[in-house]
């Protein structure tokens, strides 16, 4: 799936008295749940190119490449540019959090757009109860961006298209205020380490597993397993024997026991190898 562009629809209600402005109403339709990161946007490697902070001073806004590039769309097309870069980044300092605080966090992000004073005492205090304080840092940024692209977009319609286009600009520049370690997206996500590492775990486990498969089905009693602890007891100081012969460390022998009663118990491969002892005719029956 990819980022659904034109998140942010403006509709604008014209008036004939020259001394009132014509109504703009803002929809914003924002679906966490179903969203995904594509490659970087044209803007995002315009940007990322030369971050605010390592940017050169130039003496008018219109010749940074960012304002030129959002130039050449109408105010609508550029605010879901910059939109689109807000979500992604606000999706990536998400992923670093429980569901729980996911939730929260999204509750906050979505109510009132109309953007805090950048010390705003009552946000502070509703994200220090969930968030460390760089997440709270970093979130207040995407947050004062976010609600940034809608005063863009007021004063686009107030005043004219370069004011608004500036301040879409300074919106973007938001983002990339402060710590800046939660948007690397070559960084994995705990729930993708802890499973990757579970993935490196089983490999090396498979060995001694195969090997206690093979054991409870050769050294099992013509009648099956009386029960698991049996079961236990017999393979274990030939497993023992195979982990000091061949060297292996994983599982490591200090804790072999513990992890064999585990294995018996509860681990898929091992325990269906119980099971096979306890049934043979059964077994022997089906496919």
């Amino acid at each position: 799936m990819q980022i659904q562009r034109n998140k942010l629809r403006i509709t604008s209600q014209k008036t004939n008295d020259p001394e009132k402005i014509n109504h703009i109403t803002i929809e914003i339709s924002l679906d966490f749940d179903n969203w995904t990161a594509t490659p970087k946007s044209k803007l995002e490697l315009i940007i990322e190119k030369s971050p605010p902070k390592e940017k050169p001073i130039l003496p008018n806004i219109a010749d940074y490449p960012e304002y030129k590039h959002l130039a050449t769309f109408n105010i609508e097309s550029a605010a879901n540019e910059v939109l689109g870069i807000v979500i992604k980044r606000y999706m990536m300092l998400r992923r670093t959090l429980s569901n729980e605080n996911k939730i929260k966090l999204d509750h906050i992000f979505k109510e009132n757009k109309e953007p805090h004073p950048y010390n705003n005492k009552e946000l502070k205090n509703k994200l220090t109860k969930f968030l460390i304080k760089e997440k709270s840092a970093a979130f207040q940024h995407i947050k004062h961006a976010y609600s940034s692209i809608f005063i863009a977009i007021a004063h686009h319609q107030t005043f004219n298209s370069d004011i608004g286009i500036e301040l879409l600009v300074g919106s973007l520049h938001l983002l990339y205020l402060g710590d800046q370690r939660f948007f690397n997206e070559k960084i994995k996500t705990r729930s993708e380490v802890a499973a990757e590492g579970g993935l490196s775990r089983n490999e090396h486990y498979l060995p001694t597993k195969q090997k206690s498969c093979e054991l409870l089905t050769k050294l099992a009693p013509q009648d099956g397993w009386n029960q698991e602890l049996d079961a236990y007891k017999a393979i274990l100081p030939e497993i023992k024997k195979y982990l000091g012969e061949n060297n292996i460390r994983r599982p490591a022998l200090i804790s072999i026991e513990k992890t064999l009663r585990r294995w018996i118990k509860n681990d898929p491969i091992v325990s269906a190898a119980v099971r096979i002892a306890q049934f043979p005719a059964r077994n022997s029956s089906t496919d």
